[in-house]
């Protein structure tokens, strides 16, 4: 995912509870090393006006990519 990117909330991979629906536009990638491990996470500004930060990629799914 990149900036500019739409997505939607989808929740932690095997959660048993469904999230509610939430799109936001991706405004800023993260590389983080945890453990020795290079990690990207995102921000999202949300439809609502709040800030996701530091999401875990895995939490969205991809609408539509930007140009």
């Amino acid at each position: 995912m990149k900036k500019g990117d739409l997505v939607k909330w989808i929740g932690f991979p095997g959660a048993s509870t469904k999230p509610a629906t939430k799109y936001g536009i991706v405004i800023k990638t993260i590389r983080s090393r945890v453990f020795g491990d290079t990690e990207q996470r995102i921000d999202v500004l949300w439809g609502d006006g709040r800030i996701g930060r530091c999401l875990y990629q895995e939490t969205m799914e991809l609408i539509s990519e930007s140009r």
